[in-house]
């Protein structure tokens, strides 16, 4: 396994060094291009962010008011987990300068409340990232991540339901787009600790692959997916501490038909892989090893041609075999979230979403609905939600 992902690294990069950048004429377009590429099926597009570096026209100082305001009611009743309903917003005030069309530094808040919590403000961290892009295809991060659902994981690895619980990510990010690779890896430090803590240090590592083979109207790619979860620490004061790393791996083959200008096809069909890699006398999952197979089928209206209002349907059908995600929603997997004692080794289950989107001048609107057919149960599982999005950016200097 370590040789395929080496060899699959060094061919990226071979990918990434000779691909021909005459493809891209101008930072608009390349910026254009990032953002298309980024809005996939696997989470809603009006809820990826993405850097603004090549969008600030020139170097200077730049003000973000940028609010999410969210409506989601989760109707979750079969064995694996449990719903709810949430009414609340993410309030991520900040200020950027520019350095150059290289660099840029950002500052702010991030704050979360949820209607009806007698906290008031339930979270409060701070916004900070430095950004670098020393060559087109390469764009380095710092501090606050582009993380969450910009990542852009399959949800059987990242659960949807963390855009509101864990929304912010704070580490090391490289971003690669070239015409034949486009790949996201990162590092989130959840958890740090010093000497007598009585709890673990925690971090997620994740790399997003996107190997494309552009033909005429069909556009194939190979997604490769890693996501590892550990947990552990040699500081941590708990005597029974179990150092734990959970591996999950994603591959598989997809394509997308443009019909015409207006409406997009795509299949896909990936495979994943669990593994619980931890000593033996630290395996507590259920399982130690499983897989899954999540073949799609979506339609979608050109993004390019109607930005404005955008919309997407989604098909698929989950099989599963003792699988099990450190950071995947619990619909896909073969334990339960609040019953340890349930377990269901083999999954079957029919998956539906709907999204639509619209945008005008910095103001987006977002509606979504997903249903879970569970086959071994005969029961549904669904959620939908309102989404309110306002992140435009105000120039306060400008310096020549």
């Amino acid at each position: 396994m370590k040789r395929i992902l080496f060899s699959l690294l060094y061919l990226c990069s071979c990918w990434a060094i000779y691909s021909n950048d005459s493809d891209i004429d101008s930072l608009t377009n390349l910026c254009q291009h990032e953002l298309i590429n980024k809005r996939d099926n696997r989470s809603p597009f009006f809820l990826q962010k993405e850097s603004q570096l090549l969008m600030e026209e020139e170097k200077g100082l730049y003000f973000y008011p940028s609010t999410d305001v969210f409506v989601r009611d989760a109707e979750y009743f079969l064995p694996m987990t449990k719903g709810y309903t949430t009414l609340g917003f993410h309030l991520n005030p900040s200020f950027a300068y520019k350095f150059n069309d290289k660099a840029r530094i950002e500052v702010g808040v991030h704050l979360v409340g949820i209607a009806g919590d007698k906290k008031g403000i339930r979270r409060v961290l701070p916004i900070v990232r430095l950004e670098y892009k020393p060559v087109k295809w390469l764009h380095i991060v710092g501090g606050t991540l582009y993380g969450n659902l910009s990542h852009g994981i399959y949800e059987p690895m990242y659960d949807f339901d963390r855009y509101f619980y864990s929304n912010q990510e704070m580490g090391l990010q490289i971003l690669t787009n070239t015409h034949y690779w486009e790949a996201d890896i990162w590092c989130n430090w959840e958890q740090f600790i010093v000497p007598n803590d009585d709890f673990q240090e925690k971090f997620t590592f994740g790399w997003k692959n996107n190997l494309k083979l552009p033909l005429n109207n069909i556009e194939l790619s190979i997604p490769l997916d890693l996501m590892a979860n550990h947990r552990g620490g040699q500081y941590t004061s708990l005597k029974d501490t179990c150092i734990e790393t959970l591996i999950n791996i994603a591959v598989g083959l997809k394509g997308k038909f443009i019909g015409n200008e207006k409406i997009h096809f795509t299949g896909e069909v990936p495979f994943f892989l669990f593994k619980n890699q931890s000593n033996k006398e630290h395996i507590h999952t259920s399982y130690p090893q499983g897989w899954g197979v999540y073949p799609m089928f979506t339609i979608q209206n050109n993004p390019i041609k109607y930005e404005r209002n955008q919309w997407l349907v989604n098909l698929g059908f989950w099989l599963g075999n003792k699988y099990i995600s450190g950071r995947g929603s619990y619909l896909f997997q073969s334990c339960s979230l609040f019953d340890p004692l349930y377990r269901n080794e083999t999954r079957k289950m029919g998956t539906a979403k709907i999204y639509y989107g619209h945008q005008y001048k910095g103001l987006k609107l977002g509606v979504e609905f997903q249903a879970y057919y569970d086959i071994e149960e005969k029961g549904i599982d669904y959620s939908a939600g309102i989404y309110l999005n306002f992140n435009r950016r105000f120039k306060i200097h400008s310096w020549k």
